[in-house]
């Protein structure tokens, strides 16, 4: 598991050194706000279509052989990101990073949940909460590193995220491949199964929920860079203070599952102080706190919905996740980006904002209705 838990390290040090100014950079060097909800439209378009290939490779013959091409791919995304040959070749890469991701993000989750030997939601949850607190301390690290390259030589951002990407990819080299227990599992039978997950309504909250905060993770950097490119890195550090705290705040305030509807709605409420805040002291305070409320939300949310699959198909059942989650995005970004350039960043907020209300109507279940498991 330590292994594991260092690959997901490296590859949030890697995703964050140009995390923290890459939409910025794209309109530095010239492309307009349009254009960048449109590359992160074939983002996630290619994650959809690679998603469940991937998955299958991952749960049904190698998890390591999942990880290594993904690996791969990324640094051969960022590597063309570096080169900026125009506009096609930076819709390609951005392809092919959806790939890489489809094929190394969630598998890496997986690859960590499936050594707790639990199926209780909140057990699960506290086991999220575990990755998301690494990643965000490995991220911190990996954005100032970034944005100090980045004060220097804007494009070396890119170069600086595959020395990170081939560093983790020998960490891959030493795990042992996990024993793949449905590789029995009839392809009929492991067919019915994904398709029960996917109308799971734990699968539905959570694609929700990581469709919810697509429109103040595209426009938090334009928000902060509008002050100053300090303030631009404070926005990037306040960003994952909150998702290192959030985990910790979970266990502080002993919040369980079934308070998942009460933080959805308290979600929605930063999310739209966030999109209306003008000064600089209030965009930050708004931002920092619907961070750290949307990453409870997506522990909590996350917890449920591993303990409602099996080990044999955990790593497919992340990426029933991803796909409709990225074809949510794939539709909601270039809206949210033409709202921002058109009727400004609160009218782009307010459809994070609808997202979260249909998250809370999805999870609030009167008695004598089914659970969120079911």
């Amino acid at each position: 598991m330590k292994r594991a838990y260092l690959f997901i390290v490296l590859s949030a040090a890697g995703v964050a050194s140009f995390g923290v100014v890459d939409i910025v950079y794209f309109q530095t060097v010239g492309y307009a706000l349009a254009f960048v909800g449109l590359m992160t439209a074939a983002f996630n378009v290619a994650v959809s279509a690679a998603e469940l290939p991937f998955a299958v490779l991952f749960d049904r013959y190698s998890n390591k052989l999942a990880l290594q091409v993904g690996n791969a791919l990324r640094v051969i995304a960022f590597l063309l990101f570096f080169l900026d040959l125009g506009p096609d070749s930076l819709l390609l890469a951005q392809v092919i990073a959806g790939f890489g991701v489809a094929a190394s993000s969630g598998t890496s989750n997986a690859l960590v949940m499936k050594q707790v030997q639990s199926s209780q939601p909140d057990r699960l949850s506290r086991a999220f909460g575990r990755i998301t607190y690494f990643s965000a301390a490995a991220s911190v690290a990996g954005g100032l590193v970034g944005s100090a390259v980045y004060v220097v030589a804007p494009r070396d951002i890119w170069l600086v995220a595959v020395v990170f990407c081939l560093t983790a990819g020998l960490i891959i080299f030493g795990f042992s491949d996990t024993k793949t227990s449905n590789v029995r599992t009839p392809w009929p039978a492991y067919a019915r199964d994904v398709c029960a997950i996917a109308r799971k309504r734990s699968t539905i909250a959570l694609v929700l929920v990581n469709a919810s905060a697509v429109a103040p993770f595209l426009l938090w950097q334009l928000k902060f860079d509008m002050v100053s490119l300090a303030f631009l890195v404070f926005g990037f550090l306040l960003m994952n203070t909150a998702k290192v705290a959030s985990p910790l705040l979970m266990g502080r305030l002993s919040l369980r599952t079934a308070h998942i509807p009460r933080v959805t709605i308290a979600n929605v409420v930063a999310a739209a102080l966030f999109g209306v805040s003008d000064a600089p002291w209030a965009v930050a305070a708004s931002f920092f706190l619907h961070v750290l409320l949307h990453t409870l939300l997506l522990v909590l949310v996350s917890g449920v919905f591993h303990a409602s699959v099996t080990d044999d198909i955990r790593a497919t059942a992340g990426s029933i996740v991803s796909l409709f989650d990225s074809l949510v995005v794939a539709i909601v970004a270039p809206v949210v980006a033409w709202t921002g350039q058109v009727l400004g960043f609160g009218a782009a907020v307010a459809i994070s904002c609808v997202l979260y209300a249909s998250v809370a109507a999805v999870t609030r279940h009167p008695p004598g209705v089914m659970s969120m498991e079911n």
